[in-house]
């Protein structure tokens, strides 16, 4: 090999590491702008719902009901025998319940429980 021949050879060598830097960057250039662009996009698409006024977690109202209970027990009858309603073998009992937790026990005062689904 001639010495032209060896500087021709680096001479395409440095032509090729040099197209292949600038293809590499420009691939960066161009991912790093992407996800600038869909980050971008993405934040001004949440902006733009939330200055409408479409918010979509204040558009589903929660349905929250309120439960009272007064201090009178509820009354429950159960059935207890031979387990069928025609034959009068058995026997009935009632047994009262009271829904109010230790803490009021019977003062008579109005409790009230919210809740809501979800």
């Amino acid at each position: 090999m001639s010495d032209r021949d060896f500087e021709a050879a680096r001479a395409r060598g440095q032509a090729m590491r040099s197209a292949r830097l600038l293809r590499a960057s420009m691939i960066r250039r161009r991912i790093v702008g992407g996800a600038v662009a869909l980050f971008v996009a993405a934040w001004l698409l949440i902006a733009v719902v939330l200055a409408s006024g479409h918010d979509p977690a204040l558009a589903k109202s929660s349905s929250a009901s309120t439960v009272t209970s007064s201090s009178t027990p509820a009354t429950t009858t159960t059935s207890s025998g031979s387990g069928t309603s025609s034959s009068g073998s058995g026997t009935s009992s009632t047994s009262s319940t009271s829904s109010q937790s230790s803490s009021n026990s019977g003062s008579g005062s109005v409790s009230s429980v919210t809740t809501s689904q979800s």
